[in-house]
């Protein structure tokens, strides 16, 4: 589906829930974003209020934004920032409890959305390369993913031109990630519902597609759940595991830091231990 699209369409300056399910970021500036829309392509420009500034094509909201941007004086507040990831069939309202936790330790953090039930892995991380090759003031990022969106950053980082020769990569903190593929999904793939509603990334999460990767280069922080039992949350995992994912499935190669949390995957990102976690990490 796509929209025919006047150059230049009036908006309305109307609230809205700041892009769920369907709106990829593709463009960050000190909380301002423009999305583009999965299904019908077109573009709009979101105040940090998630307020729609501008719609229509991707050149009018860059124009509009370079606008603001120069009108009330927009950057970012630090030359360093945080980019966290949400997972699979989740959105950026998920991440934001690790995001309000970072800036009342005064970083620069921002919670990302991506429609994460409708591309790859690899076409998840060429929205977000454009949105890091367009960051305007800042010199180093770091990586926050919850689930999906660990190995998204992952996919980031493996590749070496563009945004990397410009940008520094800080820190990687993967929570909850199935960094060698995730069991319960090659069981669940047999099932088209299941596939229909996860994805092409339901995929990239089977173990054999997870093999023979190149440990990320920079230092990383995993954060697992698990009740340190056999059992763990779901006894038909065979191991240890938050429920979905297994302890082992987590773990990467070289990786800096390892944590175990007592709780579920869904809520991995948000328990107190695992902020700690990440804030020990970055200190």
């Amino acid at each position: 589906m796509k929209w025919d699209i006047p150059e230049e369409p009036l908006n309305l300056d109307i609230p809205t829930l700041g892009g769920k399910f369907l709106w990829a970021d593709i463009h960050l500036l000190a909380g301002w974003r423009i999305q583009r829309n999965i299904l019908s392509n077109h573009y709009r420009l979101l105040d940090d209020k998630n307020k729609r500034r501008a719609w229509g094509n991707q050149g009018h909201c860059q124009k509009k934004l370079d606008e603001f941007k120069v009108g009330l004086n927009l950057s970012f507040p630090k030359s360093h920032i945080f980019l966290l990831l949400h997972g699979l069939g989740r959105h950026s309202n998920s991440m934001k409890k690790p995001e309000k936790f970072l800036r009342q330790h005064d970083f620069a953090a921002y919670a990302l959305n991506y429609p994460s039930t409708f591309q790859s892995v690899e076409q998840h991380a060429d929205g977000l390369e454009l949105l890091l090759n367009n960051l305007d003031g800042v010199t180093s990022v770091s990586f926050i993913g919850h689930s999906l969106g660990g190995l998204v950053a992952w996919e980031l980082l493996s590749r070496k031109e563009g945004w990397r020769k410009r940008t520094t990569a800080r820190h990687l903190i993967m929570m909850g990630t199935p960094n060698n593929g995730a069991r319960i999904s090659d069981i669940m793939s047999s099932l088209k519902l299941f596939r229909a509603i996860a994805g092409p990334s339901a995929q990239d999460l089977l173990p054999y597609r997870r093999q023979n990767l190149t440990s990320p280069d920079i230092p990383t922080c995993i954060i697992t759940g698990g009740r340190g039992t056999k059992a763990g949350f779901n006894p038909l995992l065979g191991e240890d595991n938050d429920g979905i994912v297994t302890v082992n499935e987590t773990k990467v190669d070289g990786m800096t830091s390892f944590t175990l949390i007592n709780n579920i995957h869904t809520t991995l990102m948000n328990h107190p231990k695992s902020l700690q976690a990440l804030l020990d990490f970055i200190k």
